[in-house]
């Protein structure tokens, strides 16, 4: 639409939001086949160790307070994303990918000969885990960053495709803890967790990964001058400040704290086995592939409307785990999950459609950052909830603070209506650098 216009029209009269473009499905790619299968192997094994950890800290310690502690371990990771978005801009995305998972894999190691040889303490099994999850922070930005180089004609659908990939491993690790627990037990899960890192190696190899950055030596930007600039990118767009605003809320309320209070409320309130709790995360992870496909795999992107009924989802799921009834609490996790399925593909997809490719790796980092470090309250919060009003009290409170969001989302449709009628992220001018005259 033209400037003339816009201006010819009275100020109270609404303008539909032009049409959404549809791209082709990813999957006719055979490169992006390969690409997703060892992305998905990997992704199995993440999956099989984030079900079996909370279990096993359970089983050894049988306290909150350490279960929470090892919940940090992701969140606190991502404090590093500004910096690693910084590396992938500047120095192109493969600089983390094959390093992100070395580190992966050294933490994975060293958590499992400790644990094999009897030494796990909690803070040794937190500093393994740590490096787990930073390692695979830097391999996330690596590839995330990468996709829209690699696959530039679906770059929104591969990054949505492979959101519903990660949410089918996230199936797959349940299933494969709750059948081989029994028969080889918490070391042996995760060790099978060190051998799936060598699947997306194996397709990097074989060619299938970022291509080589190719851009003209430019001197070094003044510290925090890139990262302000990944800044400017989310704040100019409302539709980027709403989803940053809701995400930041739900990780600070349905963040790595209640995942731990869902898993110690399984053993402790309702007195389930570890084999029937990992089963109930199963449920409770195909419903979130679920609420992925619907969002990730339409060929036409809305994601206001999927942010608010997932918005919805996620709030009314928390009213019902504070029900003291084991049907209303179990029916709240598969409606929470089918919320969260939601919420988080329109996040990523959002990323992708709406941040210009330039400042891509270190917006994310900024929103990572921003969520990562919600979420580290989380597990700080949550468990004083707990001990303050209750496991059911400290449901209601996040409910409320869920509630909040809905608000929110409904005064910004306006200025997000307005921001669906401009040009997308990717025909817009770089944006200038003031101080050098250059561009970033």
């Amino acid at each position: 639409m033209s400037g003339d216009e816009e201006s010819a029209r009275a100020p109270g009269d609404t303008l539909a939001p032009a049409a959404q473009p549809q791209e082709p499905s990813p999957l006719r790619d055979p490169r992006f086949r390969v690409f997703a299968a060892g992305n998905a192997l990997n992704n199995v094994g993440e999956a099989v160790y984030a079900t079996a950890l909370p279990l096993m800290v359970y089983d050894l310690t049988g306290s909150l307070a350490s279960m929470s502690l090892l919940a940090a371990a992701v969140p606190l990771s991502l404090v590093a994303g500004p910096w690693l978005g910084s590396a992938a801009d500047r120095w192109g995305p493969r600089v983390l990918v094959v390093p992100g998972l070395l580190v992966q894999a050294t933490g994975a190691v060293a958590m499992n000969l400790s644990v094999t040889a009897g030494h796990a303490s909690t803070w040794l099994l937190f500093g393994c885990a740590f490096l787990v999850a930073l390692g695979g922070s830097a391999y996330l930005t690596g590839w995330i960053t990468g996709v829209p180089s690699m696959f530039p004609d679906c770059k929104v659908r591969a990054r949505g495709t492979l959101n519903s990939v990660f949410f089918t491993t996230t199936v797959t690790g349940p299933l494969l803890t709750t059948a081989t627990l029994p028969w080889i037990g918490y070391t042996g899960l995760l060790w099978l967790n060190a051998t799936t890192f060598a699947a997306p190696i194996a397709v990097w190899l074989m060619g299938i990964h970022p291509p080589r950055q190719r851009r003209a030596p430019a001197a070094r930007p003044r510290t925090g001058h890139g990262v302000r600039e990944g800044w400017r990118a989310v704040a100019s767009d409302p539709r980027m400040l709403t989803i940053t605003a809701v995400h930041v809320v739900l990780s600070l309320v349905c963040g790595a704290g209640l995942q731990a209070l869902l898993v110690y409320d399984l053993r402790h309130h309702w007195h389930m086995s570890s084999a029937v709790s990992s089963a109930v995360i199963l449920a409770s992870n195909a419903f979130m592939l679920v609420g992925n496909l619907l969002v990730a795999q339409r060929a036409t992107f809305r994601p206001h409307l999927s942010l608010t009924l997932g918005t919805v989802l996620r709030t009314l799921t928390l009213f019902l785990l504070a029900a003291p009834l084991l049907p209303a609490f179990l029916g709240g996790l598969v409606l929470g999950a089918l919320g969260q399925g939601a919420v988080l593909s329109t996040m990523v997809m959002m990323r992708v459609k709406y941040i210009p490719q330039d400042v891509l790796g270190r917006s994310s980092g900024l929103l990572s950052l921003l969520a990562g470090g919600a979420a580290l309250l989380s597990p700080v919060v949550t468990p004083a909830l707990s001990h303050a009003l209750g496991v059911r009290g400290a449901f209601c409170v996040l409910g409320l603070l869920s509630l909040s969001t809905l608000g929110y989302l409904r005064r910004t449709w306006r200025a997000w209506e307005a921001a669906d009628r401009l040009p997308p992220a990717g025909a817009r001018p770089a944006v200038a650098d003031a101080t050098s005259g250059g561009t970033t």
